[in-house]
């Protein structure tokens, strides 16, 4: 009897170990189900978006979108978050990324789809990274204000171009302190009223966009200034045109002549979204 209950406690304790194994690894098991818990949804890819979204990690992540030998990397800083898919119609492959040090990053997943986009354009009415917009946003309620009543494309660019060269004074000091991950915030910039040339043309494209004119946010180099450089292209009367909000706000402070829509040979595009 005695060596029965020795044998018999003994086989309890074992049980109690094995059980209390079996839910630290349910435990560790779930977190990392967690950890790994990404989405590439590309229900909306005929609109020339895609939802990416994440849960349970908190190092750096990359969304890379890939169509034929043209790659663009964007650094992803929410749990959920929309891409552009602006390369038109056809065969892309978004991959989601994780830095592990450095610079250095391994794909986490990625998935490969046909985005059979109908309307070339609407992709540059969406908000998507950098161009994040929102209905609430100050920003689109003013849009809303200086465009009220018009229907005239022009007469919206016009509206809101006058509103932002007379009103965004360019911060010389910013982009000293900027990090390479940097997206700009249209209400903030709007609240601040100064920013580079890249919340010119990011709060000028979300306002835009708000009112239904496709609007790109190009990336590159102007003839006449040395250094990087972004500003716009919207799309009217079936034509693609340039609008330089940074530069022409600086031409108005010193007097300087300018118009509206630039000449396309004084600018040389690298990326557009």
């Amino acid at each position: 009897m005695a060596a029965g209950y020795r044998k018999g406690k003994l086989t309890v304790k074992k049980i109690r170990i094995i059980s209390l194994f079996i839910i630290v690894i349910m435990i560790f098991s779930s977190i990392s189900v967690q950890a790994s818990d990404i989405g590439i949804d590309t229900q909306n890819a005929k609109e020339g978006i895609v939802r990416v979204s994440y849960i349970g990690t908190n190092k750096k992540m990359k969304v890379m979108v890939e169509k034929g030998s043209t790659k663009y990397f964007y650094d992803m800083k929410n749990e959920e978050e929309f891409f552009p898919l602006q390369f038109g119609q056809g065969s892309y492959t978004v991959a989601v990324l994780e830095n592990i040090s450095g610079n250095e990053y391994k794909v986490l997943t990625k998935k490969s789809f046909k985005a059979d986009i109908t309307e070339k354009n609407l992709v540059y009415l969406k908000s998507a990274q950098p161009i994040l917009w929102d209905e609430d946003d100050e920003a689109i309620k003013l849009a809303n204000e200086l465009t009220k009543g018009v229907e005239e494309d022009e007469e919206i660019v016009q509206a809101i171009y006058d509103y932002i060269v007379n009103n965004i004074n360019y911060d010389y000091t910013k982009i000293s302190g900027l990090s390479n991950d940097y997206i700009p915030e249209i209400d903030k910039i709007l609240e601040e009223g100064s920013g580079i040339c890249y919340d010119y043309s990011v709060l000028f494209a979300a306002m835009l966009r708000s009112q239904g004119v496709a609007t790109k946010l190009i990336k590159g180099y102007k003839n006449d200034i040395e250094s990087y450089h972004a500003w716009n292209e919207v799309y009217l009367n079936g034509n693609w045109k340039i609008v330089d909000t940074t530069y022409d706000a600086w031409a108005l402070k010193h007097r300087t002549s300018h118009n509206i829509y630039k000449n396309k040979n004084e600018y040389k595009t690298q990326k557009e979204y």
